[in-house]
């Protein structure tokens, strides 16, 4: 009896170690699923409810976004005072509206609605923000829609609203992924003049790359036009296949666009690549898709 009296205390704390132990991977797992949980928040000004009632969005879950760094009700009438551009989200039976509204002679009018700006199968948008610091001097606000796809991965779209500037999507975020040398954040800004360009930055600083492409076919990223469905997600999607021309002896990949150094490997005479033109590079040089790997490439290699 004695023996079993000081092997509790001893027990009763490896039981309180293993306890503590499972509330802390409770606490990380609570905190990991719930970083995409829906952070929607409702339409609270009802000037603009009415606005959107009246014009087609009665029945509709209407919301406004939500401030980025502050606790700002981004709808009331002392914000909206400093701003003519505003936007909202409008949901109903799986359709996901964006809708810009302007104002005029100080009155709030709906201006652009798109049925496809914002809305991509196997996306889900859980949270619509805004960048609530704004000066007198400022020219655009930016607005910020955070998706997550099935396996959770994080996808922010940024749409820019001027008066002053064309109104236009400027970029999306990728989801991190996990690397040997830290993480890699990969982000697609979409250039006005319908380009792309992919950026990659590895976590620290250790490696940067900017890739800009010349798309086969034409993107436009107005609201009206653009469609998150069709925007590509990688370089690769942009691609179309080619192979390497009879009677080419020395096609060789290169890790950087007019290099002319030891290339990274040769092609070989009809090998089948996947490739779309460095921006400005059209007739020069391509970009080749090998994989995740992207590598470069004199055009007239090529037969496509």
């Amino acid at each position: 009896m004695r023996s079993n009296k000081r092997r509790c205390p001893a027990l009763k704390r490896i039981f309180s170690l293993f306890l503590i132990l499972f509330l802390i991977l409770s606490c990380i797992g609570a905190f990991a699923s719930g970083e995409t949980k829906d952070r929607l928040t409702p339409l609270s000004n009802k000037t603009i409810k009415s606005i959107l009632e009246k014009n087609g969005y009665k029945g509709w879950k209407l919301y406004q976004p939500s401030s980025r760094e502050t606790e700002t009700n981004t709808s009331s009438k002392s914000f909206l005072s400093k701003i003519d551009q505003y936007s909202i989200v409008a949901m109903k039976n799986g359709q996901t509206h964006l809708i810009v509204l302007q104002k005029r002679n100080s009155n709030w009018e709906m201006d652009v609605i798109s049925d496809k700006a914002i809305a991509r199968d196997g996306f889900r948008l859980f949270s619509f923000s805004m960048d609530e610091n704004i000066g007198s001097g400022d020219n655009t606000i930016y607005f910020y829609f955070d998706f997550a796809d099935a396996e959770d991965g994080v996808y922010t779209l940024r749409l820019d609203l001027s008066l002053q500037f064309p109104n236009y999507f400027r970029f999306l975020s990728l989801p991190q992924k996990k690397a040997d040398s830290g993480y890699i954040y990969q982000e697609i800004v979409m250039d006005y003049d319908r380009n792309f360009t992919f950026e990659l930055d590895v976590y620290g600083g250790a490696y940067r790359e900017s890739v800009s492409v010349e798309p086969w076919q034409h993107y436009q990223f107005g609201i009206e036009e653009f469609s998150l469905a069709d925007m590509p997600l990688s370089i690769l999607d942009l691609t179309k296949p080619a192979t390497v021309k009879a009677g080419t002896d020395k096609a060789g990949l290169y890790r950087y666009p007019m290099d002319h150094d030891e290339p990274i490997r040769m092609l070989s005479e009809g090998e089948l690549v996947n490739i779309v033109p460095l921006e400005y590079g059209r007739g020069h040089w391509m970009i080749v898709c090998d994989g995740d790997n992207v590598y470069y490439a004199p055009s007239d290699l090529f037969e496509y």
